[in-house]
């Protein structure tokens, strides 16, 4: 048996003396054992269609069946819409119909962002129920934010994923970091919405708009959670919710045309147009891209009967929102401004050694902003791995290398760099289709 050390921690935990009911649970070295057997075509349904869009995939590799393993998978716990039993459901299906075929059934992760909440369920559930699951190994994991501030050449900040398999979702240390780090991270969303209500209060009044974080969470739900970061979903959301605000709620001409085609309330929501053209919105000049969605968006809603055009953006909105840019950049670290709401990633990996257990996989390495390093990738990169191997150690395994999910150009001109520079330091990898949705076969 693999990882009966592990095993007996977990069964500690869940207070059973059966092993046997922890089958189907993956620790630290079973994980490796399974890495090495696993290749590319193991970690996606199959081929994009369009590499510039996610979520195209032909799905022909579960036919096969090739598709056996999804090591970055989120549920409702952080921002993910399924539940874990929904999850699981999805990824026994898969097991079970992969099994009949060969001898592999599933390998899933449960990674939420900084919470091991559904980790904890999944675990309860899968050794509740030895026989249903016998075709699925589970690793508990969690995806842990952070931020790095120390790199040779770096310019701003760079946030970067860490990804945990193998934990005791449990362990009072890992369930005492990540909550600290919630509560701060809550607090000072609170504190910069205040401080946006405050700043942007005249043309919040004209307006007729109040803020509040459970509006926010309709375009980012981890904020009222205080998970991943504040500073960008806060911009984000004062960013479409004053637009939408000026140009649909605030237009009586646009109401007027919406209320004769009997437009749907599901469809009048600020956030709308951001999930619908998503693509859209990959660098940071965010506001002047959600007009164009938003118009885009009131086209699409209206199927195009109006060519409805939108005015530009008064210059006393842009000026408010620029000051909303950087009131909201205040509650993110920068090199020389350390906030102690987020973990900053070599203490972070250091922290990681100090936990009974747990393997460590770099999440989508090659979203990693590289703009913010003012140094040629294969520099860059060969100094990222040292720091990863430096302060993670023996935890340091892996990164992430079958990432489904990249849309950017940017994203796959990073990739020879990074796989290149992670030989060096013979760095296993991992995949994922980093999902949010119901199933685990795409992204949304």
């Amino acid at each position: 048996m693999f990882d009966v050390n592990y095993k007996e921690a977990l069964a500690n935990s869940l207070k059973i003396s059966d092993l046997s009911l922890l089958d189907s649970i993956v620790g630290s070295d079973e994980l490796k054992f399974l890495l090495s057997k696993l290749d590319a075509q193991c970690f996606t349904p199959e081929n994009h269609k369009n590499k510039s869009q996610i979520d195209t995939m032909d799905f022909s590799n579960i036919k096969n069946p090739k598709f056996c393993a999804n090591l970055h998978v989120h549920t409702n716990a952080s921002d993910g819409l399924a539940n874990i039993e929904q999850i699981l459901e999805a990824s026994l299906k898969i097991a079970d119909d992969n099994a009949q075929k060969q001898n592999f059934g599933f390998l899933l992760a449960i990674t939420d962002h900084d919470t091991v909440k559904n980790a904890q369920k999944a675990l309860q559930i899968v050794t509740k129920n030895k026989d249903k699951y016998k075709h699925l190994k589970l690793a508990l994991g969690v995806e842990i934010s952070t931020v790095a501030t120390n790199f040779a050449n770096q310019i701003k900040t760079l946030d970067i994923h860490t990804l945990l398999y193998g934990i005791n979702p449990f362990e009072n240390r890992l369930n005492d970091f990540l909550e600290k780090k919630m509560e701060l991270k809550l607090e000072l969303a609170n504190k910069t919405l205040n401080n946006l209500k405050e700043n942007l209060s005249p043309l919040l009044v004209d307006l007729g708009l109040s803020l509040n974080l459970e509006d926010a969470a309709k375009i980012h739900p981890m904020i009222t959670k205080g998970q991943d970061e504040v500073s960008h979903p806060l911009k984000k959301y004062i960013f479409a919710r004053t637009l939408y605000s000026y140009y649909v709620e605030n237009n009586p001409e646009i109401l007027e045309l919406l209320k004769k085609e009997n437009i749907n309330n599901d469809f009048l929501s600020y956030e709308k147009p951001v999930f619908k053209f998503k693509s859209m919105f990959n660098n940071e000049r965010y506001f002047y891209i959600y007009k164009v969605a938003l118009e885009k968006y009131l086209n699409f809603i209206t199927d195009n009967k109006y060519s409805i055009a939108l005015s530009e953006i008064p210059e006393n909105i842009e000026q408010y929102l620029l000051k909303a840019k950087e009131i909201c950049e205040m509650s993110h670290p920068a090199r020389d401004i350390s906030l102690d709401a987020f973990s900053e990633f070599s203490e972070t990996l250091k922290f990681i050694n100090t936990l009974e257990y747990g393997l460590i996989s770099i999440a989508h390495p090659a979203r990693i902003n590289t703009n913010y390093i003012n140094s040629d990738l294969f520099s860059f990169f060969d100094e990222f791995w040292n720091v990863y191997k430096t302060f993670g150690a023996q935890r340091a395994y892996a990164y992430e290398k079958y990432y489904q999910s990249y849309s950017s150009p940017k994203h796959f001109e990073r990739l020879t760099a990074i796989d290149e520079t992670a030989k060096k330091y013979r760095l296993a990898y991992t995949g994922g289709i980093d999902s949010h949705g119901y199933g685990i076969c795409s992204r949304a």
